[in-house]
Formats: C-alpha cells, sequence, structure tokens
C-alpha cells in the first residue's frame, strides 16, 4: 500500500468512475484499476464493485475504512505542501542551528 494506490481509491469513487480518475493523475484506465485491484489483494478485501450501468461504487467493506483512507490522503497532502513551503524557505536562507538537533 502506498499513498498514491490510496489517492487512487479515493479519486475513483469521489469522481465515480476509473476513467475520470486515471485522467485526473494522467495515467490510463487500466493502471487505475490495476492501482485498486492491488490494494484490494493487500487488504484481503474487495473495495469497489460496479453496477449494471457500469457505475463505481464502494464495497460495504470499503464504507467502512474510507474515512479513515481519506484522512491519510488529506494528511499525507498537508505534508507535501508543509515541504514545499519549507522548501521554498530554505532556500533562501540554509543555514542550520544544529545544537537543536
Amino acid at each position: 500500500m502506498n499513498i498514491e494506490q490510496l489517492s487512487h481509491l479515493c479519486e475513483v469513487l469521489e469522481s465515480g468512475s476509473f476513467t475520470i480518475a486515471a485522467q485526473k493523475f494522467s495515467i490510463n484506465e487500466a493502471d487505475m484499476k490495476e492501482s485498486i485491484i492491488s490494494l484490494e489483494i493487500e487488504f484481503g478485501i474487495k473495495l469497489i464493485e460496479c453496477d449494471e450501468e457500469s457505475k463505481v461504487i464502494p464495497s460495504f467493506e470499503c464504507l467502512q475504512i474510507i474515512s479513515h483512507i481519506k484522512e491519510i490522503v488529506r494528511n499525507c497532502q498537508g505534508i507535501e505542501e508543509e515541504i514545499k513551503s519549507l522548501n521554498k524557505k530554505s532556500s533562501v536562507n540554509t543555514m542550520y542551528d544544529v545544537s537543536l538537533f
């Protein structure tokens, strides 16, 4: 499991479509499906089901954990934003007080 796979799952569920989610991540639909299938195998549960009209819907098990997954994705996005901010600041001032470590 990695954050990219969790992000893929969130986007597939949010958009209701493997195609739309794949476009957002600039990957093909087959790779998006493979990402989700890999998660399902690792978790040992079905995460996504498709109805008669090929609409993507979360499984019962997915509904039990999706709020945790969304929180993880949000937290990782927050970390990435903080790191970008720190990188901008550190490019201006590269002096560190090593006594803090």
